[in-house]
């Protein structure tokens, strides 16, 4: 008996190890991939506005602040940030992205703004002349509008399509809904987003009766795709549910 345990301990010493190894990296890989993220978005909302606090600090008003501190105003324009102390470092490009979302806010409320819409126009009618541009121009802002737009945007309707065949289903957000040249009758533009990169997919239009409609709201559809349907609920459904038609006589 002691033996067959002696046999079966480094088993469960590998059984063991490997089980505590994953569940590091599930602990530590969503986590590590929060900080990229977020430094990401920090790092683009600070440098959007970095050039005007480096202006200032090497301009008049920043020669006192300059030399308070015994910073070199040559290494200062060549290194940029790193030249100073780190917690000003941290200082300043919070200082950053707080302007980048003020100077946000400020747009937002120009584009809202009956002057504002015609500005931008206006913007938009000399953006129309250059070549390629408004190709990019109007394909992103679409792309946009739809994802931080109301909540009531087509884009917000989560669907369960029939792909790659029939007898399965993928997830996929209505994005438009169209008619047939024909017949008149409804068809839906439907993007089933590929796993685990939800910004790639197809697009497809399909008859209304060939979706079936989820109540999942956007951000769980695409934590679905992104986590190759390990999030997916115990239970979904296959098909429309069956239209009440009242009693048969």
């Amino acid at each position: 008996m002691n033996e067959s345990i002696g046999q079966s301990s480094p088993v469960g010493f590998s059984r063991r190890f490997r089980a505590r190894v994953l569940a590091g990296l599930v602990l530590i890989i969503p986590i590590w991939i929060t900080y990229i993220v977020v430094t990401f978005v920090f790092r683009i909302m600070r440098d959007a506005s970095l050039w005007l606090v480096e202006a200032v600090l090497l301009g008049p008003f920043g020669e006192s602040v300059i030399s308070r501190l015994a910073i070199n105003p040559n290494a200062l324009n060549v290194d940029g940030l790193s030249a100073l102390p780190l917690v000003l470092q941290w200082g300043i490009s919070t200082v950053a992205v707080f302007l980048t979302v003020a100077a946000l806010y400020i747009f937002g409320a120009i584009a809202t703004n009956v002057a504002g819409k015609r500005m931008l126009r206006l913007g938009e009618s000399v953006v129309e002349r250059v070549p390629i541009v408004p190709v990019i121009y109007h394909a992103s802002k679409k792309v946009l509008e739809t994802l931080v737009g109301d909540s009531s945007r087509p884009f917000q309707r989560v669907v369960l399509a029939p792909f790659p065949t029939k007898e399965t289903a993928s997830v996929g957000f209505v994005t438009r809904e169209t008619k047939d040249a024909t017949t008149g009758a409804v068809l839906l533009t439907v993007f089933v987003p590929t796993a685990p990169n939800p910004t790639t997919g197809f697009v497809f239009v399909i008859k209304p009766s060939d979706v079936v409609d989820v109540d999942w709201s956007a951000e769980e559809a695409i934590k679905i795709i992104m986590s190759g349907g390990v999030l997916m609920p115990a239970s979904i459904p296959m098909s429309q549910p069956a239209k009440d038609v009242g009693p048969q006589y």
